[in-house]
Parts: C-alpha cells; structure tokens; sequence
C-alpha cells in the first residue's frame, strides 16, 4: 500500500489544498488542535519550573549544608573529634591522599544548637562552626551564597555570619553584636554559657528553608563552647562531580579516615527531602498530563464528526478502488497531523513562558499588590487603618526559592512531543477504523 494516498487525503480533510469549502468538522479539529496546544503550555511551564525548584534547592542543600560527602564520627569512636587540631588536619590531608583525584577540598565543621539573643529579642539558631576557608577556598558557595550586608569573614575569632532570616528576626546588622547561648557539660546537670559575637556579615542562599536559622562562627570557637553531648563534628568533603560515581571516592575516604568514622553521601543525608522533591514533581506532571489526555480526546470527537461529514466522499473513494486500509490510514495521518500542530503550537508557547517565567511571576506581583492598594486606597476605612495591606509574594523565600533556575531538558521535551503525538494517534484509531468499514453502497443509496 502506498502511504501516497492516505497522507493526500489526511491533508485535505484538514483543508490543505481543498479550497475554502466550509466544515463543521474541519473547524472541530482546528479547535482541537487549539485544545493541546494549550493544555501543553501549563505542562511545559510545570516541567520547567518543577525541574528548576528541584535543581536549585539540590544544588544549595548539597553545596552549603550537606556537601557532597561527609566524613562523621557521630559516637567518638575515633578520639579524632575531641580535638580541632586533629579534625582541621584530617580535613587538610584528605584532599593530598585521595586516590581517585576526585576531591578538590575538605572542610572541617562542629554543628549544635544555640540560642541567639539580639536587640529585638532571642531566637534558637543552627550554628555552624566552621573553617574560615569554607567561604574563601569554596566557588560554590561564593556563587550560591549571597551577601547581604557585609562581608564572608571568619578570620576574627568572635566573628559570626548570619542567615539573612535570623538577621532580620532579631535586628540585626553588619558589625552589631549579639549573645550567643549554648550548654556546657557541668556536673550532673548542663552549665549555661554565653558567649558574644560581632556580626561579621549577613548571607542568603535565596532558600530561606535552608539557611533561616545559620550562624556561622569560627571552628576553633564552635569547639570551644559546643558540648560533645550536644553538637557533633565531620569533616564536609568537596568532589569535582558530586552527581557522578562516589562510591570510588567514598571507598578511599573509608580507607584513609580508618575506624570510627563513617562515610555518607549526599544522596544518603539528604534521602527524604529529595524523595519528596521528586514525588512533588511526579504529581504535578501527571496532573498536567491528564489536561493534555483530555485535550487529546477531543481529537477523537472531531475525527467522528470528520468522518460523518465525509461519508459521501468516503463511499465514492472506494467505489473507485481505494481500500479500507487507505481510509483508515488517511484519519489516523489526520489525528497525527492535528497532534502535531498542538505541539508545534504548544510547545514553543510554553518555552516562551518558562524563559520568562521569573519575570512573569514579577509581572504578576506588581499588578495583584498595585490592585490591592488602588482598592485600599477606595476603601472608605483606609485613612483609619494604621498600615497599607500586605504585599504578596508569589516566590515566598520561605516556601520556594527566590528566582527560579530556567533550564531545558530537550530530552524531556521530546518525551512530551513524541507522547502528545502517539495519544493523538490512539485516539483517532477507533474512528479511523470505522471510517474504514463504512460500505459504500448504503452510503450512496442515502445521498
């Protein structure tokens, strides 16, 4: 069979060469195609955003907090984390005996649980106490970490860094000072300790879930007034591919540490958060696909109404020797036609408004907050009431990130593609087939 024939006659039951004749059914695939298009924008926004949200907050938990593979001794088994000597030249020598050439740095790091007391009251904080080159010798956080007031300084030993959330909590500023409250092992019963600080600087990762409660303060000090009851100690390792193959890198770590210490990956500490990530995503997307199902359905609809409408046409055709598989090949090459001009129209719309979609999302601020206060200011209470309403921000930082990553994954895209047109095609089967086995002499004998 010659696929000639079914591709000519697909195009005209699209109007494609066959004049300005009017038709109903005609103009149903047209809105059909209109139907996917649309239903692919959201799809391609979601996948884009989604992909985006993912990527960021990953890429930040795993550079700034977690880090690509941590070396821990959480029970002391080692007697290497009573002493920051000896943890600062663990985390120097790592990178010089790695066999694999993989880590680029190491970074040793004591983290509890403190109590911060500032001018507009206290607040509990996760303090970190690191080396002062994790933020000099470290591009990662240089490019992830935004500084806010200030500068990434531990180099005086009661300096501190804050996350920009606590900051603003507590009032605080750039070069204020403020109390820092943590326990020491007494006795029988924990000591009190307080301890003050210089605000060195103000940081943000632009993920307000991730660094709300940070407080950076030197390692040496951390050791100095973080209890072993209370806080742990690890060395943070940095690999030139952390989404590669760790497990090269996690073996000679295991070998170089020697007993007591254990080696996670980021994958391990982060396990939970990340299959949540991705549960989130697998949702939205089958949501969104099922609007593009739905809008694929009505392919199925027009090419009933098509085939209807042409049954005097379908009739004469095989009278003059087309066969039942030239028919039925014909509406299946018009619902894969009508697929196609949904993707075509569909997908560039929603890249369009992906690249964009920061600025859209800004766009969307200004007019829902300009309404507002147009309202507010009608309102006839609106000198009575001490403050303007509330702005509304739709990236909230303590909810998502503060400006979507925009990357494209053609693969995905043409997953979508390739997956629109093979739905168009199913659908169309059924109505494709009848047209068919329509018989012509009953067809004929009604016209």
């Amino acid at each position: 069979m010659k696929l000639s024939v079914p591709l000519a006659l697909s195009l005209r039951f699209l109007g494609i060469g066959s004049g300005k004749s009017e038709s109903n059914a005609r103009k149903s695939l047209y809105g059909a195609i209109a139907g996917i298009g649309i239903s692919l924008v959201p799809l391609v926004v979601v996948l884009v955003i989604a992909d985006g949200m993912i990527e960021g907050s990953s890429r930040r938990i795993i550079e700034l907090s977690s880090s690509h593979l941590r070396v821990a001794d959480y029970y002391g088994a080692s007697g290497m984390t009573t002493g920051p000597e000896k943890l600062e030249d663990l985390a120097a020598n790592i990178p010089l005996n790695d066999p694999t050439g993989s880590v680029v740095g190491a970074v040793a790091e004591r983290q509890g649980i403190g109590i911060v007391i500032g001018k507009n009251g206290r607040s509990g904080g996760t303090v970190r106490a690191v080396e002062p080159r994790f933020f000099s010798d470290n591009p990662s956080v240089t490019a992830l970490l935004r500084v806010v007031e200030g500068k990434c300084d531990l180099g005086d030993p009661n300096g501190a860094i804050l996350g920009k959330k606590i900051a603003s909590d507590l009032g605080l500023r750039a070069g204020d000072t403020f109390r820092l409250l943590t326990m020491r092992g007494g006795e029988g019963h924990p000591v009190p300790r307080f301890t003050v600080f210089k605000v060195a600087g103000i940081v943000s990762s632009g993920y307000q879930e991730l660094d709300a409660l940070w407080v950076f303060i030197p390692f040496r000090t951390g050791c100095r007034i973080l209890s072993d009851e209370s806080s742990w100690s690890f060395v943070n390792v940095r690999t030139s591919d952390p989404f590669g193959y760790l497990e090269p890198v996690r073996n000679g770590l295991m070998r170089y540490a020697g007993d007591g210490f254990s080696v996670y990956t980021w994958m391990e500490l982060n396990r939970a958060q990340f299959q949540s990530f991705t549960t989130t995503r697998m949702l939205l997307l089958f949501i969104m696909l099922l609007i593009v199902f739905v809008a694929s359905v009505n392919v199925s609809s027009a090419l009933v109404m098509l085939v209807m409408e042409r049954r005097r046409e379908i009739a004469i055709l095989k009278s003059t020797g087309a066969t039942p598989s030239d028919i039925t090949f014909s509406f299946l090459f018009a619902g894969f036609f009508t697929g196609l001009g949904g993707v075509v129209t569909g997908i560039p719309a929603g890249l369009l408004c992906a690249i964009h979609i920061n600025g859209v999302f800004s766009l969307m601020e200004r007019l829902i907050n300009g309404t507002a206060g147009f309202l507010y200011a009608l309102s006839p209470d609106a000198h009575e009431v001490a403050s303007a309403p509330e702005r509304i921000h739709l990236l909230d930082p303590a909810y998502y990130l503060e400006s979507i990553p925009v990357h494209l994954h053609a693969p995905e895209l043409f997953l979508i593609a390739a997956g629109t047109l093979v739905l168009s095609v199913l659908v169309s089967v059924l109505p494709a087939y009848r047209a068919g086995q329509e018989k012509p002499l009953d067809t004929l004998r009604k016209f």
